[in-house]
């Protein structure tokens, strides 16, 4: 079992270590101290477990998985000091947790269900757990994305993105004029995405509503839709329900 350790603080990074050393099963890949960092490390090296901080500043553990593809949404072990609501959270949505100072026995009985899991078929449902925590329980979706280039990670603000389009099995993140390729697919970008906010109009494109300006009809239920940034984007009648469900509202240019 590989397991990514994440902790802003060393001595609690050095203590999961130490107690994770008499398991031979199981391979420390790496320990990070901030948000970003975990980030790029699941992503570069698909660790099997994470043991994950909740408080974190700048970008907590929350917010990890938040930007993190749902397909490479890791097993975690969520740390937490005092987090009352999260504690309810993780125990609704059966997750494990540990709580800081950490105890001996109940680390031990953490490890080992955690190698249970890795060894079944219910592992996919613990990332079905997690995505069920994060959207409901605690209401919240990303407030940036980041965005891997070679050696580069750029953080793009979600409320600074005009449109998103379809680029294969990628995306593209259309932001004051400028893109970036994102390697995620489109389903699972719209999934972490706050869907009063974005529009999904077509199987390549997703807008957000603040930016429509403008709509023109075209042909059976389709549109060209023109946005504040100068684009326009023609919907499709697959995605038809959403657009007219969304004008009902009578939000249009706001």
């Amino acid at each position: 079992m590989r397991v990514l350790i994440v902790d802003d603080e060393p001595l609690a990074r050095e203590g999961v270590s130490l107690r994770l050393k008499p398991n031979a099963d199981v391979e420390v890949v790496g320990e990070c101290g901030d948000g970003p960092t975990a980030v790029e490390t699941i992503l570069e090296l698909a660790p099997d477990l994470v043991f994950l901080d909740v408080q974190m500043p700048g970008m907590d553990g929350f917010e990890v998985l938040r930007v993190l593809p749902t397909e490479k949404l890791p097993a975690v072990i969520f740390v937490t000091a005092h987090d009352q609501h999260a504690l309810r959270a993780f125990s609704v949505h059966a997750l494990d947790y540990l709580l800081k100072p950490i105890d001996d026995l109940r680390f031990a009985v953490a490890v080992e269900r955690a190698d249970k899991l890795m060894k079944s078929t219910a592992r996919t449902q613990v990332a079905e757990r997690i995505l069920q925590m994060l959207n409901n329980d605690l209401g919240q979706y990303p407030s940036h994305i980041l965005v891997r280039t070679g050696q580069r990670t750029q953080i793009v603000l979600v409320e600074d993105i005009d449109w998103i389009s379809a680029a294969g099995e990628y995306t593209e993140l259309h932001v004051r004029n400028r893109s970036h390729l994102l390697r995620e697919t489109m389903s699972s970008l719209q999934g972490r995405l706050d869907p009063t906010a974005f529009l999904r109009i077509h199987r390549s494109r997703i807008v957000r509503t603040r930016c429509i300006v403008e709509l023109r009809s075209v042909d059976n239920r389709e549109h060209v839709i023109a946005l504040s940034d100068g684009s326009e984007h023609r919907s499709s009648r697959t995605y038809a329900p959403g657009l007219e469900q969304w004008l009902a509202t009578g939000r249009l240019g706001r």
